[in-house]
Formats: structure tokens, C-alpha cells, sequence
């Protein structure tokens, strides 16, 4: 998770309230949408695209740090999907 997923994780932990709003986000149409837009209006600066690319970029920074690339990348690391991680740690 990113540190603004962390941040969010944090107060959600420690306020009822702030962790029902952010589980009721899952109910809109656009969950991923409403997540973000539940965050700005909390101060916390969180995209769609922050979400998506949290766990393409840890995994392609392995795969590039493997001496000629790694052959088969998708056998050692997975796209953690940040947002249901996010969800999971909250639950």
C-alpha cells in the first residue's frame, strides 16, 4: 500500500465513523471513484491512478532489478491489488 492507503488505514483503525464512511464508498457505483473522492474531501491526496500503479510499479521494479529480467515474472510476483488489500486491512 502506498502512504496515503497507510494514512487512511490509520485513521480508520482509531475512528469508527471515518472506517464506515470509507466501507460505504464500496457500495457506489464507482467504488474505486468514490474511495478517492472520499479522500480528497478528507485531505488526503489520493488518485485512481495512485491505486492502480501501487502494485504494477512494485512488481515491475523487481522484474527490472533481476539480472537480464526476470523469465518468469508472474510466477514470483503478483499485482497485489492495492485497493482490496487496502479494504482487507480494515475489515
Amino acid at each position: 500500500m502506498n502512504d496515503t492507503l497507510i494514512a487512511l488505514r490509520e485513521r480508520a483503525l482509531t475512528d469508527q465513523a471515518f472506517r464506515a464512511a470509507l466501507l460505504s464508498t464500496r457500495e457506489a457505483d464507482d467504488p474505486l471513484l468514490a474511495l478517492c473522492e472520499f479522500a480528497q474531501e478528507n485531505g488526503y491526496a489520493l488518485t485512481l491512478g495512485d491505486i492502480i500503479s501501487d502494485g504494477e510499479e512494485f512488481c515491475c521494479n523487481q522484474m527490472k532489478s533481476t539480472n537480464g529480467g526476470n523469465p518468469l515474472p508472474y510466477d514470483c510476483f503478483g499485482f497485489d491489488d492495492a485497493y482490496e488489500m487496502f479494504f482487507m486491512s480494515i475489515q
